[in-house]
């Protein structure tokens, strides 16, 4: 058998028994560590040997000794480098130089000490020689690094996180536009992120991309490096159901140095819409900012300074209507605009119009870091931040709906933090991590208009105006406090970890929906004369909004305990324990009428439900020509629900509003002057309500007694080989999840069923909705009830409860060549099959939406299916290439391949066929052929078969009922390139660059490629409408109009080649 490091001085040059990777060995943390084993010339382990490490750009010094196996390590230290680690024996010194450290990673680097080496040994290990980021003994979970080489060599557009986390194989960007990504086909609001040790994910969960603001709070320019952790089983993994994200920023050194730079795009950088007009998503798009460090007291104390600024110009939607030009056109004219806008005014309002209406977008952020060798044994950092947006918003578009620019809003962000951090050697085998940061966040969104909300349908289409329903009064203040401490204990060949971190979440949420009113019209004459479909008012109590705010706050304390332990030179192990328990500061107004009729207490929280979390890892190297190992583990992982899910008991306690709900609409003449049943004022809303209507209801949310958090099972098993050719690597993992807790929602206040239709549905109607008779062609109802058993003293009643049903497995190959500075190219590329299943996709704030985006065939059904974040197949490549022509003036050239699946779909009913008051969200019943069904006309059963005769989905599964996301949109297939160059600056050691980014290079060469086609949130496809059932035979009718059809997702240019050009002045 060959001797382990005897192989490793054959690998890499001038005899260096010298391993670099990275090892997932302390994730929470915003350090980087370093450890080996010394040896000498007989294999035999050297006792006694100080090791100095310096971080040279600082003169950041950290010491350890070997231990009686020869084994040294060091934790906190700086991330980057490059670093020179000395070791000194007995006389004997040997210098190991040009080192980087990776961020929660440690690096190995051993050495042999013996007769042979001089005196003085001086060996530099460049950075580009950092070979393998892959072969530790310590690496045992999946997840990986991005370097702030490839930050910089990489496109991206939108300049954040999660366009470099997509390097990683297993994490796919679900929503470009929105920069929402999943890891495993998990919710994409189970990710964390944390920047310096702070939690900067979305707490609340009102955001998509796992961030607290749209555009990410922290400008890529001051990001140091990223570590991206996909199973990780250490125990300081906190939060960690889905990916977590961990990045550090940038410090100063020594010497003063920054960078100014500036990135501009506008609507002529982008492809023109089908008819030749311009682009209408923006305008333009500038970003500028500044970033400079450097000493204020030499080898001590460093500061480091960024500032950045974004404007967006009148960002709009891809929606419009016929001949506007937009990617994606909706079948309503200018003439039904106009008609729609002549009736506001005539009830005395103006509508808007269609268009962004000179809505900006704008961004402003800053940070200063300290960093203060306090001596070598302890180090501070201190960081404060702030970041303020404003963000247009323009909801009300889809495939078959437009709005105006009434029914916009901006959102106004301020998110303000604060971190220090003391990193200490108190011995030479004893070392801690403490941290405290603190974050105040405000999210407020403010109306074009105070005004209700508003729906007129034109067809099958639907024009939206007003304010829109949750904008009526929505702030958001929530402050949070966070505090790490843990200790490292080197015995032996054991590492021990332990320690405690807390967070504290105080929240104030005034969620006013609905407050406004909202109607919705069948047709514009409808609207004409005052006869809404459907009202609905939430009605504050006493008048009151301050009344329906959600007040409370949530703790969370983890303890945690772990042992990684060298067995011998081929096996690492590593055990963990960690325990973490929810702490709810306070309880929701309790309800006893509630509890009398549903049998739960609606003030009860998931305070004190804590969880045990064992973990364990190994990792094995085999003795080979060629590093080799294979690595795994498992382990438990909590994580934390978004708090606006646990916040809904708050705001829904039945005493907060009055639901005014005429599901049916509202009959002429209603109280008002001219006896339509229309009133513009938001404060006039009243009037509406007939005297002893019993539509005036409470609505209460439940949490289950039993529910705590998110929590799932992890596993893991990988092999890594380095293959005998071109430097390259391959990589083969499998990577296991198994649900432990989830939540799912129910309605309790369903009422028993009406009937069971011919596919074994349950049914809700009332005796009209049972009725052909009175069904349109259009799917709506006359004189129709749904939930027609409920009761009628609350309207919703929905409760969260737990749910163990749900898992994933990937499978992944990559195959990988880093840049060893012998050639130019460095590049990857990897497959990854998911296969991802849940019960609900938890995809909106409030528990109505959260119970009824959910397609099902039976509501509250506890079922898993195929996850709405599923990628089944992605194929990724990524390559750069570097060289200088001209002097140390680099050009690059760097391209992000990504092929993958398109996102899974439902197809539905397009109204709401069971009864339980939410539409589009029932699996379509597919009919064996002709006479299964009953249609409205000959017509529409000729239709509607053709249809189904041309769909591959629908004509397979004739006779079943759709399956929740068994379809899938078409494949979408993109490229990014960067080009950049380097330029002279104005002075010695100066340097400009210059660069551009191109968005979907393949779109440049047909319109049709590169454009990302799918089915609208929710992932809902409606094909035909719910009619009745018939009386004689118990079969269902269908009406058919016009099916859903796909989009193209176009939000942001996503789907369309874009250009970006940026500067950089280097000193």
């Amino acid at each position: 058998m060959t001797n382990r490091n005897r192989v490793r001085l054959s690998q890499l040059s001038l005899g260096l028994a010298i391993a670099l990777a990275a090892a997932p060995a302390f994730a929470q943390n915003t350090s980087a560590g370093v450890s080996g084993r010394i040896v000498g010339a007989d294999a035999a382990p050297v006792t006694g040997a100080q090791v100095t490490i310096v971080h040279t750009p600082s003169g950041t010094v950290s010491n350890a000794t070997t231990g009686a196996d020869g084994r040294y390590a060091a934790r906190g230290l700086r991330v980057g480098g490059p670093y020179t680690i000395t070791i000194v024996k007995d006389g004997v010194t040997e210098v190991r130089e040009g080192i980087y450290l990776q961020l929660a990673d440690v690096t190995s680097v051993d050495a042999t000490l013996g007769e042979e080496a001089a005196t003085l040994a001086t060996i530099e290990v460049t950075g580009a020689n950092v070979a393998s980021e892959i072969f530790s003994s310590d690496k045992m979970g999946a997840g990986s690094n991005v370097t702030n080489a490839q930050i910089q060599a990489f496109p991206s557009i939108e300049r954040n996180l999660q366009d470099y986390a997509r390097l990683d194989p297993r994490v796919t960007q679900t929503d470009k536009s929105r920069n929402e990504i999943s890891v495993g086909g998990q919710n994409p609001r189970y990710n964390a992120i944390r920047i310096d040790g702070i939690s900067t994910n979305d707490a609340f969960g009102l955001e998509s991309n796992s961030l607290p603001t749209p555009k990410q709070p922290f400008s890529m320019d001051v990001i140091d490096e990223i570590a991206i952790d996909v199973a990780n089983y250490d125990v300081t993994i906190s939060g960690g159901t889905g990916g977590v994200i961990n990045a550090v920023t940038k410090s100063g050194t020594n010497n003063f140095s920054g960078s100014v730079y500036g990135l501009y795009r506008d609507n002529s950088m982008v492809r023109d819409n089908d008819d030749g007009s311009d682009f209408s998503g923006f305008e333009d798009e500038t970003t500028y900012g500044v970033t400079f460090g450097g000493p204020l007291v030499k080898d001590r104390l460093f500061f480091f300074f960024n500032y950045e600024k974004y404007e967006q110009g009148a960002p709009g939607p891809s929606f419009g209507p016929v001949g506007s030009g937009a990617s994606n056109i909706v079948n309503i004219t200018q003439g039904d605009i106009d008609a729609i806008r002549g009736i506001a005014q005539g009830y005395g309002f103006d509508a808007g119009t269609y268009g962004a209406g000179g809505a900006d977008t704008t961004g402003e952020e800053y940070g200063l870091k300290i960093d203060w060798n306090i001596n070598d044994a302890h180090r501070a950092a201190f960081r404060v931040g702030t970041s303020d947006q404003s963000v247009a918003n323009f909801p009300g578009f889809g495939s078959t709906q437009i709005a105006l620019s009434t029914y916009a809003y901006q959102r106004d962000y301020k998110f303000d933090t604060y971190t220090a951090q003391l990193f200490s050697d108190w011995t030479s085998n004893f070392s801690t991590e403490a941290k405290v940061s603190y974050r105040d966040y405000s999210a407020v969104r403010t109306p074009t208009v105070d005004l209700p909300a508003v729906a007129v349908r034109v067809g099958n289409a639907t024009v939206n105006f007003g304010t829109e329903e949750n904008t009526h009064a929505n702030i958001l203040e929530t402050e949070t406090l966070n505090a790490y401490l843990a200790g490292n204990l080197f015995v032996g060949d054991h590492t021990l970890k332990f320690g405690v971190d807390y967070e504290d979440n105080d929240i104030y949420n005034l969620f006013g929906r609905r407050s406004n009113g909202v109607y919705t019209f069948n047709s514009i004459a409808d609207f004409q004369n005052g006869r809404p479909s459907f009202y609905r008012y939430y009605h504050p109590a006493g008048g009151n909004r301050d009344n329906t705010a959600a007040i409370w706050g949530i703790e969370n304390l983890g303890l945690f305990v772990q042992d990684t332990w060298a067995v011998n030179y081929n096996l690492t192990l590593s055990f963990g324990l960690r325990y973490d328990e929810p702490m709810v500061d306070t309880d929701p107004t309790y309800n006893a009428a509630a509890e009398a009729t549903f049998g739960f207490d609606n003030s009860s929280t998931i305070d004190g439900n804590g969880l045990v979390q064992p973990r364990f890892g190994f990792n094995y190297t085999f003795d080979s020509d060629r590093p080799t190992q294979i690595r795994g583990g498992f382990g438990l992982f909590q994580g934390a629900a978004a708090n606006v899910w646990l916040s809904n008991p708050f705001t829904n306690t039945g005493f907060g509003y009055i639901d005014y709900s005429f599901f049916s609409g509202l009959n002429t003449p209603c109280n008002t002057s001219d006896g339509r049943c229309f009133v513009a004022d938001p404060n006039g809303q009243l009037v509406l309500v007939p005297p002893g209507a019993s539509e005036g209801t409470q609505s209460v949310d439940f949490v289950d007694p039993n529910l705590g958090q998110p929590a799932v099972w992890k596993a893991n098993l990988a092999w890594d080989h380095e293959l005998p050719f071109w430097g390259l690597t391959a990589s083969a993992e499998v990577i296991f999840s198994e649900v432990e807790e989830a939540i799912y929602y129910e309605h309790l206040n369903l009422g028993a069923p009406t009937a069971v239709g011919q596919d074994g549905r349950l049914i809700y109607w009332n005796a009209n909705g049972l009725n052909p008779a009175r069904w349109n062609q259009f799917g709506s109802g006359s004189g129709v009830s749904a939930r027609a058993n409920r009761d009628s003293s609350f309207t919703d009643a929905i409760i969260a409860r737990p749910t163990s049903e749900g898992e994933s497995q990937q499978i992944s190959f990559s195959l990988s060549k880093m840049n060893n500075g012998e050639s130019p190219w460095s590049w990857m590329a990897s497959y990854t099959y998911t296969n991802a299943e849940e019960v609900s996709p938890l995809t909106s704030s409030t528990s109505g939406s959260q119970w009824g985006n959910n397609n099902t065939f039976n509501p509250n059904e506890e079922v898993s299916a195929t996850s709405s974040y599923e990628i089944k197949d992605r194929f990724v490549a990524a390559v750069s290439w570097e060289k200088r022509f001209f002097g140390d003036y680099a050009t690059r050239v760097s391209m992000f391949y990504e092929g993958r699946s398109g996102r899974p779909f439902s197809y539905v009913f397009d109204n709401d066929a069971n009864g339980d008051g939410r539409f589009g969200n029932d699996l379509l019943y597919i009919p064996t052929g002709p006479g299964d069904v009953r249609f409205g006309s000959a017509a529409e059963e000729a239709a509607f078969w053709a249809y189904v005769e041309s769909n591959e989905y629908l004509r397979a599964n004739r006779g079943r009922v759709a399956e929740r996301n068994g379809a899938r949109a078409p494949w979408v297939n993109q490229f990014d390139v960067r080009i950049s160059q380097e330029l002279p600056g104005f002075f010695k050691d100066h340097k400009s660059e210059i660069w551009l980014d191109i968005l979907n290079v393949g779109n440049m060469i047909d319109k049709d490629w590169g454009q990302i086609e799918e089915v609208g949130f929710p992932g809902s496809r409606g094909v035909v409408e719910y009619g009745g059932i018939d009386p004689v035979t118990g079969q269902y009718v269908y009406r058919f109009n016009t099916p859903d059809t796909t989009r193209i997702y176009d939000d942001r240019a996503i789907s369309r080649w874009s250009l970006q050009i940026g500067f950089r002045y280097k000193f």
